[in-house]
């Protein structure tokens, strides 16, 4: 299992069980309802993108899911402008979609 990985299934898990914990440290407003579930949903599909690059570390697998961070990323800045309420906290997102973006398309190419 790659480094990226292993931190990406590390993420999730701790935003799938402890949202408030993790939550706590971003920079935001608030820590609604919405957003522990929010940090739930993203963190089992960070678990679920580790498990699937975990077994599978294809080029295609990776790449795969560098465009499905891509794709969470443009939909946090769009979040961000609609929703002035929980701007730090999809800019934050944003930017940590864009990191596991870089990530995966670096570790496709090695």
């Amino acid at each position: 299992m790659s480094t990226v990985t292993a931190v990406r299934a590390a993420w999730g898990a701790a935003l799938l069980i402890a949202p408030n914990a993790v939550l706590r440290y971003l920079p935001h407003q608030r820590i609604d309802r919405a957003a522990r579930m929010f940090a739930r949903v993203l963190g089992a599909r960070d678990l679920a993108q580790a498990t699937i690059v975990g077994w599978w570390p294809t080029r295609g697998w990776i790449l795969a899911g560098a465009a499905i961070d891509a794709t969470h990323a443009s939909t946090m800045l769009a979040l961000a402008l609609l929703m002035p309420d929980h701007r730090r906290l999809a800019l934050t997102n944003a930017a940590t979609a864009s990191a596991f973006v870089a990530a995966g398309v670096h570790q496709a190419r090695a």
